[in-house]
């Protein structure tokens, strides 16, 4: 795929991830999901609706999204190797597999979604 056909391109596990998180927060209140990866558990909140301005994000999420929407880099003609989608999560836990008494907590994370296995509601 070239990268001019990208904008085109729809990864699957990202729309399946963004439709779920609409319907649960419009119609259940929840907002936060669970990821598991082959290494452990992601909780986190995830941004379902493209803002006005990215300015108000917080560092990461601000550069993603001027990244999707403006990239700095243009390159139609090379092609795309890697052709997954990223989900931009916020206020993450992640919980090891190996050490799940050890979380770590970060404010926002990028999660490509080719190392997500399945997800199901978070616990809160």
């Amino acid at each position: 795929m070239k990268v001019a056909e990208l904008e085109n391109a729809i990864d699957f596990k990202k729309l399946t991830i963004v439709e779920l998180q609409i319907t649960l927060q419009e119609e259940y209140g929840r907002k936060r999901l669970k990821f598991l990866t082959t290494s452990g558990f992601i909780e986190a909140d995830i941004h379902t609706h493209e803002p006005e301005s990215f300015d108000e994000f917080p560092t990461l999420g601000a550069a993603l999204g001027k990244m999707e929407t403006d990239p700095n880099v243009v390159v139609p003609e090379k092609e795309v190797l890697n052709v997954h989608a990223c989900v931009y999560l916020k206020d993450v836990k992640i919980t090891p597999l190996a050490s799940p008494d050890t979380p770590t907590y970060l404010d926002e994370f990028v999660l490509f979604t080719d190392h997500i296995m399945g997800l199901t509601l978070a616990d809160t």
